[in-house]
């Protein structure tokens, strides 16, 4: 919303946002998240947010209730929950430290193609059962880098989504097939390489 009006992050208008520690039954278990909810009355698109690597984290907490205080109503996912709950890593962690690394990919290897997309599934289904959620506007689905590729990966299964968005991910190309499954808006935003 901000690139299209011309404003900043800082010069949007906020709503204050509660912020919910939730549990949500997959088909592989069951995945802590957290749910924020803009204040106000009536009912507001929904957003899922897969993280990065680093998986649910302050950081990634903290994105969610920024997004929220835009109006809307925002689920972070703990991608890793088959492993460990949230957060997986700490401040400390060193990507060039091949144990601590093991650990992590460990944790991605955890992840099946469709497991992943199972969780989707069940991360929309949990949104849209929110009463704050308007579920005739359509889910949205944010990914970063892993996440992204998530994201992407959901949209190729048709799911009914109004929009996805990924940030630096990767496997971006679709076949001709999953091109013409695509029921949502697709915006990858990538760096140069």
């Amino acid at each position: 919303a901000g690139a299209a009006t011309g404003l900043s992050g800082a010069a949007q208008a906020q709503v204050a946002v509660t912020e919910r520690d939730v549990k949500i039954k997959t088909a592989d278990g069951t995945c802590d998240a957290v749910l924020f909810t803009p204040s106000g009355r009536g009912s507001r698109p929904g957003v899922l947010v897969w993280p990065d690597a680093g998986g649910l984290r302050p950081v990634k907490r903290d994105m969610g209730k920024r997004l929220a205080g835009q109006g809307y109503v925002v689920l972070v996912v703990n991608p890793f929950y088959r492993s460990a709950k949230a957060p997986v890593i700490g401040d400390n962690f060193d990507f060039s430290n091949p144990e601590q690394r093991a650990r992590l990919t460990g944790y991605r290897n955890a992840m099946s193609d469709q497991g992943v997309d199972n969780d989707s599934q069940a991360f929309v289904a949990f949104l849209d059962a929110q009463p704050q959620t308007n579920k005739v506007r359509k889910v949205g689905v944010q990914g970063y880098c892993m996440g992204g590729t998530i994201a992407l990966s959901l949209a190729r299964t048709g799911a009914d989504l109004k929009a996805v968005v990924a940030f630096h991910s990767s496997n971006i190309a679709a076949s001709g097939d999953e091109a013409a499954a695509l029921a949502a808006s697709v915006v990858i935003h990538c760096n140069e390489v």
